[in-house]
């Protein structure tokens, strides 16, 4: 009877399954993990890796933009997030990856982006000229006309979107769909507002926190690298001047954010320096690249930072430049301090009486008031040892990319 209750009841080692060490099934996990994107720039690359970035498993070297983050790209016009987002579009092409390109203000540059494909693939021999028609084919472009068509792509995405094999997707300006969506009048900046006005206010922000929620919960479920560029605005503070800070931003919505670079611009050397004609159009295409955040830890100290990697911008895409041990100071962007209500007795009898600074506070009070901007003590400076030295739903428009542009 036991030896038939035996055979009816194998024994419980037949239904284990193989024994894997916990090392074993954490470096096949590593392995397996989608590779990092590079943003063409070494130094840059090894800084996003982040603190924890392990040496033995090469995650220094394979550095950049991280899959399952999201990066937001920040600065003024004319400083190269355009650029920016096309290198790192063309190493995911080269890394055998798929890419979609949000549109949502100006018409993707085609030459541009030809131009840095093209230096790509004659850097590197393992491409061929059959493979040229196929990174075309794995570029996805899609045209964004309002925010409710973001909205629809990314809240209520359709079966195949993301497209398999995607490891990026880039949305180029978004502050400006917002920002036309919800626009800023002079009633805005009133100190009356309607209930209208009020609820048009709070809206803002409920879509952006919804919209960064999906954004985030899409990066990780996919293993994509969502890469997202934003203008800035200008704020005037008493003592501080004129700050530009993000066009898009909130508690929420910075919370979502993994990794938040700036880029900027800084003047070139005076007229009369030593420097040849050569060398000071080398410093005009001068960029800078401040690291304000990485995988969420903040790499300021104090309210400033110094981690700053200068690159310049060529037909061939960007190119990082030399330092020497220098001292850099630039005052960077970030979000001022609010200033302290007046008291009953500084309030202007009429209003005939001049303006403070303090009244140009613009869309900060909605904001505030609802808890949804960080109100810093200081603005964020840049203080570095390093110089560079000059050495789809309906009205949704898509397309592959074709070589022709």
């Amino acid at each position: 009877m036991a030896s038939q209750a035996s055979q009816a009841h194998p024994s419980s080692s037949s239904h284990r399954l193989p024994t894997v060490s916990a090392s074993t099934a954490l470096q096949k996990l590593r392995d397996s993990a989608p590779n990092n994107i590079s943003t063409g720039l070494p130094t840059l690359n090894t800084i996003l890796a982040g603190k924890t970035a392990n040496h033995a498993n090469n995650e220094l070297k394979n550095g950049g933009l991280v899959p399952g983050q999201i990066t937001e790209v920040y600065g003024p016009p004319g400083v190269g997030k355009t650029a920016f987002c096309m290198q790192a579009s063309v190493s995911a092409l080269s890394n055998g990856d798929g890419v979609v390109w949000i549109d949502a203000a100006t018409p993707f540059p085609s030459p541009r982006f030809e131009r840095i494909l093209q230096a790509q693939i004659d850097s590197d021999p393992a491409f061929s000229n059959g493979s040229i028609q196929e990174l075309h084919s794995r570029f996805k472009h899609y045209t964004i006309p309002t925010l409710a068509h973001l909205l629809a792509l990314f809240l209520h995405p359709m079966p195949n979107f993301p497209p398999a094999g995607t490891s990026l997707i880039v949305i180029e300006s978004i502050s400006t769909l917002f920002d036309n969506a919800y626009h800023r009048t002079n009633a805005d900046r009133s100190k009356t507002q309607t209930d209208a006005q009020k609820w048009a206010a709070g809206r803002k922000f409920a879509v952006m926190g919804e919209l960064i929620t999906k954004l985030s919960r899409m990066a990780n479920l996919n293993g994509i690298a969502i890469l997202i560029t934003n203008q800035t605005v200008t704020r005037v503070r008493s003592g501080q001047g004129a700050l530009l800070l993000p066009a898009i931003s909130g508690s929420e919505w910075d919370n979502g954010v993994s990794t938040q670079l700036v880029l900027f611009r800084d003047w070139a050397p005076k007229q009369g320096s030593q420097l040849d004609k050569e060398e000071t159009e080398k410093w005009h295409r001068l960029r800078y690249a401040g690291v304000i955040k990485v995988k969420g830890v903040a790499m300021e100290e104090n309210g400033r930072f110094d981690t700053v990697v200068p690159f310049s911008i060529e037909q061939d895409g960007l190119f990082e430049l030399s330092t020497s041990s220098s001292h850099v100071a630039v005052p960077i962007l970030s979000s001022p301090a609010r200033p302290t209500k007046r008291t009953f007795e500084e309030v202007a009898d009429s209003e005939d009486e001049a303006l403070s600074d303090d009244d140009y506070g613009w869309d900060d009070e909605d904001e505030l008031a609802a808890g949804l901007i960080k109100s810093d003590e200081r603005p964020l400076t840049i203080h570095s040892k390093k110089r560079p030295t000059i050495g789809c739903p309906e009205g949704i428009k898509t397309s592959s990319h074709s070589q022709n542009g």
